[in-house]
């Protein structure tokens, strides 16, 4: 073992930089997937590789854990939409992932990357306005599938003051009578 104060040890390790990189290549075969594919996951994650110092590609292991969580969706449900990072990412128990994620509270915020970042956001914002939607389209069923004798007593007061309203006073039948009669006193006046 070399002395800890040495110049040697002083320098970053760099083989602790290559086993926290994970190559297409690699994870491309893990996966079982082509080049097409890992491109089409990149695209959907909004994710981009990194270059390490000979110019070779590499993604951080949260990264990988993401494009190996679109591939089990893809796996399941044969196809790339509806895969929900922000469902997943609650799924663990934590609520925002592992403790390596960009987003952690371990991780200082000024390292955050921004285009994850605003992947995040993205993806929040895409989630509060699914439930936004999802609770109005859920009570619009609902309403949809309510009776008269759902409603509360105000709301009755409310429907039946308005159908009063909107129906005449008078009987239909007397009121068509009327015409008819009107529309004969005219015939006849015209006819004599």
């Amino acid at each position: 073992m070399s002395d800890p104060n040495s110049a040697v040890d002083t320098q970053p390790d760099q083989n602790a930089m290559v086993v926290c990189q994970v190559r297409p290549d690699d994870l491309m075969d893990e996966l079982g997937i082509k080049k097409d594919a890992y491109y089409a996951y990149l695209k959907h994650l909004n994710i981009k590789a990194s270059r390490d110092s000979e110019g070779k590609a590499y993604l951080e292991p949260d990264q990988a854990d993401r494009i190996r969580a679109l591939r089990a969706h893809v796996q399941q449900t044969g196809k790339i939409e509806g895969f929900d990072e922000m469902a997943l990412a609650t799924a663990d128990g934590s609520g925002l992932g592992g403790s390596d994620a960009p987003w952690s509270q371990d991780s200082p915020s000024d390292s955050t990357d921004p285009s994850q970042l605003e992947h995040l956001i993205r993806k929040a914002q895409e989630l509060a306005a699914h439930h936004m939607a999802m609770g109005d389209l859920v009570v619009a069923q609902l309403a949809q599938q309510m009776t008269f004798d759902d409603l509360t007593p105000e709301l009755q007061g409310k429907v039946q003051g308005v159908r009063e309203a909107t129906h005449p006073k008078t009987n239909p039948a007397e009121i068509a009578s009327r015409i008819m009669h009107q529309w004969r006193s005219q015939s006849g006046t015209q006819a004599a």
